[in-house]
């Protein structure tokens, strides 16, 4: 297989000074379509500092007198930027690289979208293996009997992700996940005096490059009965205590309805709220598992926890809440679209990001 892009494996190394992330050590490796590696390191000293985290020192080996040193971020940033090709998809292990960029890119006044077509890798081969638990970069040198240098430095484990992408063959991997498709899942559930309220959103289509088509919504509502038990609960010195503990029952069809939603969005960008962690107890007690896919929450896509309300349609009824999340959905769909752009999640033929 011909490979068709430049591929920029990076890796950043951060310490946390007053309450936020600061990169200290930036790491890549530009693989070129005509198989030609070129590598980037450099440290970054973080603006007003003082002191290296003694963790982290003992974890990099990076020293306060080596950061005191070295170049600002905006000048590392403009060198890197020179450095990177044209037409480059980043690759990152892990959602922490991407994040923290951003953060940095903003902090700085640098123009965010040049990170952009962004992969987060680890997601990628969870996808691919159908994996819930994150593998470390560790452990795949390990399977795939890869041996490298030191790791816990940014050029080192950039080096690591780059074999790993070779060895897993992390261009067709992505292609093969590559998708148009979404599924949108909503869920309330709310205690009344006798039930709960139980409501759950289902919303599946098509996104382009300036749309996004909406091919069904379905929408579950359902009393669920529960009951409270009293139990007796040791504590730690010895004493006992009574505590409540309350008890909710399934429902058959909400069970039926789950499944069906999880047999629809496989090989799909699952979009929730906030995520799958919220909607963990609706689908523990019906027994049931999403797919390990892709998915991007709304609290990250719309930015503010106003837009974010928005989603929220406690006590209206059915076809006026198929209506709000139809004016929803239009209303935010660039937002959509971009994370779609930014994630190279279109095909070359559906899009071509510049």
């Amino acid at each position: 297989m011909v490979q068709k892009y430049t591929y920029i494996f990076i890796d950043v190394e951060a310490t946390l000074i007053r309450g936020k992330q600061y990169i200290i050590e930036i790491g890549a490796i530009k693989w070129l379509p005509d198989g030609k590696v070129e590598k980037f390191s450099e440290l970054i000293r973080p603006y007003r500092f003082t002191k290296l985290n003694a963790h982290i020192q003992k974890l990099t080996g990076i020293t306060t007198e080596q950061l005191l040193g070295a170049k600002s971020f905006r000048e590392v940033m403009m060198s890197f930027k020179k450095w990177c090709s044209k037409d480059t998809i980043f690759i990152t292990f892990g959602e922490f690289d991407r994040k923290v960029l951003e953060e940095e890119f903003a902090r700085n006044y640098f123009d965010v979208e040049f990170l952009y077509p962004i992969i987060d890798f680890q997601q990628k081969y969870m996808i691919e293996h159908q994996i819930k638990e994150q593998p470390s970069l560790g452990g795949l040198l390990d399977k795939y009997n890869i041996a490298v240098d030191t790791q816990h430095r940014a050029l080192a484990d950039a080096v690591s992700l780059f074999h790993i992408f070779q060895a897993t063959k992390g261009e067709t991997l992505i292609e093969k996940q590559q998708t148009s498709q979404f599924g949108m899942v909503f869920s309330e559930l709310r205690q009344l005096e006798d039930t709960y309220d139980l409501s759950i959103s289902y919303i599946a289509g098509n996104v382009s490059s300036s749309n996004i088509e909406i091919d069904k919504m379905k929408i579950i509502k359902k009393q669920l009965n529960f009951d409270i038990h009293e139990e007796e609960k040791k504590l730690e010195n010895g004493e006992k205590e009574i505590v409540q503990r309350t008890i909710i029952y399934p429902n058959d069809e909400v069970k039926q309805f789950l499944t069906k939603i999880i047999q629809d969005v496989n090989s799909k960008v699952l979009i929730t709220r906030s995520g799958l962690k919220k909607f963990s107890r609706i689908n523990r007690l019906h027994n049931c598992s999403f797919p390990k896919t892709e998915v991007m929450t709304l609290q990250h896509l719309l930015k503010t926890e106003e837009n974010l309300a928005e989603f929220s349609f406690k006590d209206l009824p059915i076809q006026s809440y198929e209506q709000e999340l139809h004016r929803l959905i239009k209303k935010y769909q660039n937002n959509i679209i971009q994370e779609y752009k930014r994630r190279n999640l279109f095909s070359k033929e559906e899009v071509k990001i510049s």
